[in-house]
C-alpha cells in the first residue's frame, strides 16, 4: 500500500505553499473571530453547545470555498505535467493516488478546523460561558466532515478533467451554484410563492426537502437537530436530522466515488 507515502509527500508539499497558508489562515481567523464575538453579539446563556448554532453561519460559505480550492489541483496538476504517469509506472495504483491525496488535503483542513474550534470554544467558555463538551465535540467532528465533503468535491473535479484551468473553473462553478446561487434561488422562490398566495411564510414540506439537499443546509439541519439546544427541527419525517445525516453521508462519498470510477478507466496519456 503506497497511499501513506503519497499522503505524507502531498501534505508536505501542499502545506508549504503560500496559497495553502493563506486559505487555512483565513479559516482559522474566521473561526476564532466567531468565538470572540459570540458572547458579545448574543444573549445569555453562553455555552459551547449554543455556539454550534452560531458558528454554522460563519462556516457554510468559507469552508466550501477553501475545500474546493484545496482539492481542485490535487491530481490534475500532476496529470498535466506528466508526473502522474510516472508515479503510476511505479508500484502505485490510482486508488493509492486518490486515498493519499484525499487524506492529505482534507487532513490539512481538518487540522486547521479542530485547532481553531478548540481555541474558539475556550473563548466562549472564558470567563462567563459554560463548557458542554459532547455537543461541542460532535460539532467539531461534523465540521471536519463538512470540510471533507467539499475537499472531496474539489478532488472529484481534479479527477474528472484533464487541465488545471478546467478544474478551477468547474470547482468554482460548483461552489457558486451550490452555495451562492442555491440560497438566492431558495429565497427568491419563497418570495415568489408568497407573493402569489401559495405559501404563507414557509415553503411546502416537499419543497423544503428539495431545497434542503445542498450540503450546507444539511450541515445546518444536523447541527440544529443533534447539537444545538436552542434549535429544533420540525416537519415531516423526511425533514428530520436523521435523514439529513444520511444525505450528508451521500455527499461525503458520492461525488468522489463517481469521479474515481471515471478516473479508474480513463486513458491518462
Amino acid at each position: 500500500m503506497s497511499w501513506p507515502i503519497i499522503a505524507r509527500r502531498d501534505w508536505r508539499n501542499t502545506a508549504g505553499q503560500r496559497s495553502t497558508k493563506v486559505l487555512l489562515g483565513l479559516v482559522a481567523c474566521v473561526v476564532l473571530l466567531a468565538g470572540y464575538v459570540y458572547p458579545v453579539l448574543t444573549q445569555e446563556p453562553y455555552s459551547t453547545a449554543r455556539f454550534t448554532g452560531y458558528a454554522v453561519g460563519w462556516l457554510t460559505t468559507l469552508v466550501p470555498l477553501v475545500g474546493v480550492l484545496l482539492g481542485y489541483g490535487a491530481v490534475v496538476e500532476e496529470r498535466e505535467d506528466g508526473s502522474l504517469l510516472l508515479s503510476l509506472s511505479l508500484p502505485i495504483s490510482r486508488e493509492d493516488v486518490l486515498v493519499g491525496k484525499y487524506l492529505s488535503r482534507s487532513g490539512l483542513l481538518a487540522a486547521t478546523l479542530v485547532i481553531s474550534l478548540v481555541v474558539a470554544g475556550s473563548l466562549v467558555v472564558y470567563p462567563y460561558g459554560e463548557l458542554d463538551p459532547l455537543p461541542f465535540i460532535g460539532f467539531v467532528v461534523l465540521t471536519v466532515l463538512f470540510g471533507a465533503v467539499w475537499t472531496g468535491m474539489g478532488l472529484a473535479v481534479s479527477l474528472a478533467v484533464s487541465t488545471k484551468r478546467r478544474a478551477l473553473v468547474l470547482g468554482v462553478t460548483i461552489f457558486f451554484l451550490l452555495v451562492v446561487v442555491w440560497d438566492t434561488v431558495v429565497d427568491a422562490l419563497g418570495l415568489a410563492l408568497e407573493a402569489v398566495g401559495l405559501v404563507n411564510g414557509e415553503l411546502p414540506e416537499p419543497l423544503q426537502f428539495v431545497v434542503g439537499l445542498a450540503p450546507e443546509r444539511l450541515f445546518g439541519r444536523i447541527t440544529d437537530g443533534f447539537l444545538n439546544p436552542a434549535a429544533t427541527v420540525d416537519g415531516a419525517w423526511y425533514l428530520s436530522e436523521w435523514v439529513a445525516l444520511v444525505l450528508f453521508a451521500g455527499w461525503l462519498v458520492g461525488p468522489l466515488g463517481f469521479a474515481y470510477l471515471r478516473f479508474r478507466g480513463e486513458d491518462l496519456s
